[in-house]
């Protein structure tokens, strides 16, 4: 059944692609940029840079969330460079919503693109396509996340078999069923300056980009997804930084639950808020149901035959072949199966967090993950 829905999702993804062209911006230099920066000096300069050399950016603007490391030191060596281009703001630590709104009011443009310092942005007409959809009305609209695999290790390549082409499957069908994609993402998001003035960041919870996202929905703005712009922030190279930042997404998704209600009933809520939890619901059922039929029959053969059916391995070995082909990374085809990793992750983290946190509202400290190869990711702007 559910390999049935993939693939009527993806058949209807292609269709609509195919009907319904998306037509970007013919402006330039037109849009500002805001990233927010906490311990960065590994990543603010190439990202950074990457911005200012885009022709869809005017100035961009860092805000230095009380960084502990060289973040300040190598802002200042830019800002000296790059002039008023470049305007960097240092503060003492408030929390990425807090940085994020000290930065919006420097804005000058009508719209502005909101990205996160480990993030680099391709120069093509990624951002032109966001800036279409603003046009075309959209008060908000966010792009892909995709993962910068230059200098990463085995970790971030298993996430990047499958990370592309689900997000564009789940966010086109929200969109289309729901009204709005489910979160426009931190990493990549363009929003009307004035809608961004009127409902605000706020650090009520760790995930501010979702209780933002759902916010605009609730006031009844227009919230837009585009898969015309896909952009390359890190992953985490380690499992104990992708627990805790998995653990910091679910646990923040069941805060939203809570506080955002009344949207719960909605058709943004019943099509694009519950789908994921009740097949989060429903598949840890399956797999404790199937794990205890594998461990009363031949259990090292059942085990493998329940976790890696045939048909499903074919389905996400199609899929890393796209990844593979997006990131001129072959090696992604074989070890797509394995992205089953992160489904017994987020499986396990909803069973031990995810529902304590549904129900008290408790959420952990936020999560900095470690950041790789820097410098040497610039090529990925190219």
């Amino acid at each position: 059944m559910k390999t049935a829905l993939f693939l009527a999702m993806l058949v209807g993804l292609v269709l609509m692609m195919l009907t319904r062209p998306s037509r970007p911006s013919q402006r330039r230099g037109c849009v500002d940029a805001v990233l927010p920066a906490y311990n960065e000096q590994l990543c603010i300069a190439a990202s950074v840079e990457g911005l200012l050399s885009h022709p869809m950016i005017d100035r961009v603007i860092v805000v230095n969330d009380g960084s502990t490391d060289g973040t300040r030191a190598e802002l200042d060596l830019l800002a000296r460079r790059h002039g008023t281009r470049l305007v960097a703001i240092h503060q003492a630590n408030t929390g990425k919503g807090g940085a994020l709104m000290r930065g919006i009011g420097h804005v000058r443009t009508e719209a502005v693109f909101l990205t996160d310092a480990d993030t680099l942005i391709p120069h093509d007409l990624g951002l032109a396509h966001l800036l279409g959809e603003i046009e075309r009305g959209a008060d908000a609209v966010g792009g892909i996340p995709s993962s910068n695999l230059v200098g990463a290790g085995l970790l971030p390549h298993i996430r990047a078999t499958v990370k592309l082409p689900m997000i564009a499957l789940r966010r086109t069908f929200q969109q289309m069923l729901g009204g709005a994609p489910f979160i426009v993402s931190g990493a990549c998001g363009m929003f009307r300056v004035s809608a961004l003035r009127a409902t605000g960041f706020c650090d009520r919870t760790k995930v501010e980009d979702l209780d933002l996202s759902w916010t605009l929905v609730a006031r009844g703005y227009r919230v837009r997804h585009s898969n015309r712009c896909v952009v390359f922030p890190q992953e985490c190279n380690n499992v104990a930084d992708e627990w805790r930042r998995w653990r910091r997404w679910i646990v923040g998704y069941a805060v939203c639950m809570r506080l955002h209600w009344p949207l719960l009933s909605s058709r943004f809520g019943l099509f694009s808020i519950l789908p994921m939890f009740l097949v989060v619901a429903v598949g840890i059922m399956a797999y404790l149901t199937g794990l205890a039929v594998a461990a009363t029959t031949h259990f090292p053969v059942a085990l493998i035959a329940f976790l890696f059916p045939l048909l499903w391995v074919a389905i996400v070995s199609l899929i890393g072949a796209f990844s593979a082909w997006h990131h001129r990374c072959a090696a992604l085809i074989p070890l797509a199966p394995f992205a089953l990793f992160y489904v017994l992750l987020s499986y396990t983290i909803w069973a031990v967090h995810g529902l304590a946190g549904l129900l008290t509202g408790r959420e952990p400290k936020r999560d900095k993950p470690t950041r790789y190869a820097p410098q040497e990711a610039r090529n990925v702007v190219d």
